[in-house]
């Protein structure tokens, strides 16, 4: 199936409006040339996918709004009763398209960290990296088990 992204620089450039910030901000955040910016922006090349991922971080939003318009990401999903950021569901994303085995590598990484945190006493992962106080736990849910269910 062939997919032909249009308006990516219309997006991008929308988005950067949108959030007030000029295209050197860009470049300086990303690392990108000047000129590959400007190229990206005027529609003359669309990003590599490092360039795109670096580009929606920056601009906080999907690499699928950028491509397309549209967003299917998991931004409208909640997990403990806080919808899920874009970078939340890029890193969902990459995770499903890792093999197995590296999946499954990833999470028992993911898992240590938890882990490593919550006996280091502070209760939860979630107000171990948030900077907001929210009345929610994260975590493997009652009774379960993190290696076989969603954490």
């Amino acid at each position: 199936m062939t997919k032909e992204f249009t308006d990516v620089g219309r997006r991008i450039v929308s988005r950067l409006n949108s959030l007030g910030i000029k295209q050197a901000y860009l470049c300086k955040e990303t690392g990108l040339s000047s000129n590959a910016i400007s190229q990206y922006c005027t529609g003359k090349r669309i990003p590599d996918t490092t360039s795109l991922y670096l580009i929606s971080t920056v601009l906080k939003t999907s690499m699928e709004w950028l491509l397309t318009g549209k967003d299917t990401t998991c931004e409208k999903e909640i997990c403990d009763g806080v919808p899920l950021s874009y970078e939340e569901g890029d890193f969902i994303a990459m995770y499903r398209l890792l093999p197995d085995s590296h999946r499954r590598e990833a999470f028992d990484y993911v898992y240590f960290k938890y882990q490593r945190e919550v006996e280091q006493g502070k209760g939860s992962i979630y107000s171990a990296y948030s900077s907001e106080s929210r009345e929610c736990q994260s975590g493997p849910g009652e009774g379960q088990n993190a290696h076989t269910e969603t954490a």
